[in-house]
């Protein structure tokens, strides 16, 4: 035995870092085990998570701090013939998953930067014309203090946020509308990274062998999108911006 995690007395053998918690409590007795807290948050969501992802083991504590597992008896005077996957999800799904700050806080840093990945690419700084920089976008929403939600899907939040933003910095939520014509020696490579792009509008293979498409891209995505078709047709791809779409 060791002094680990806290001060708390553990068994050497239990690692908590990087872990959490869930406990369940049933006709006085409880019942805890070890899972991973992201997968185990976002199943709990609603999200569809593989079981295996959550629970490393199967085993079951009756009390993990002091590495003391539950007895058979008791397994089976709760669980009566519930397999060890079984127990672990009713233990999930009726306990009580015990996450630290740190824990919800890094949840919450990762929905952030997805709400951060989603406005630095579909939108613009309509000012100079060019996408905003992370590290701008992220700054402005800390600074706002805006409430993020573990639950709510980024996209939905950023589109909030954007509004949001719209009194403190230039921002506009943009598409551009593209007309490519790739030569014939480079259509196999490059034409599922452009169907992959945006929203392919149209698309024609010309007699000649080129392939043209009319797309519509996040408009901050253009400029690397026109440095792939430039540096992977090595200059002869040819795209002629149609129309900008504020959105």
């Amino acid at each position: 035995m060791s002094k680990d995690f806290r001060g708390v007395t553990i068994d050497r053998r239990i690692d908590l870092r990087g872990k959490s918690i869930v406990r369940y409590e049933k006709h006085g007795r409880r019942f805890e085990m070890l899972v991973n807290p992201e997968p185990a948050w976002l199943y709990l969501q609603g999200d569809e998570v593989e079981i295996d992802d959550i629970f490393e083991v199967y085993d079951v504590y009756e009390n993990i701090s002091r590495g003391s597992k539950a007895t058979k008896d008791d397994l089976e005077a709760v669980f009566e013939n519930m397999t060890d996957r079984e127990i672990a999800v009713r233990i999930l799904e009726e306990g009580k998953l015990q996450l630290t700050a740190d824990q919800r806080n890094e949840i919450l840093k990762e929905k952030r930067e997805e709400i951060v990945d989603f406005i630095h690419i579909h939108c613009i700084n309509p000012r100079e014309n060019a996408p905003i920089p992370k590290d701008r976008i992220e700054k402005a929403i800390l600074d706002l203090g805006v409430n993020i939600s573990y639950k709510e899907e980024a996209k939905n939040q950023a589109l909030e946020i954007i509004d949001l933003l719209k009194p403190i910095m230039p921002i506009r939520l943009e598409s551009v509308k593209l007309a490519v014509k790739i030569p014939p020696s480079f259509t196999g490579p490059l034409r599922g990274y452009i169907i992959s792009s945006g929203n392919v509008m149209q698309e024609e293979w010309l007699t000649d062998g080129s392939l043209a498409v009319l797309i519509q891209i996040p408009s901050g995505t253009q400029a690397d999108f026109l440095d792939q078709l430039t540096s992977r047709t090595k200059g002869k791809a040819q795209v002629k911006v149609l129309e900008r779409l504020s959105e």
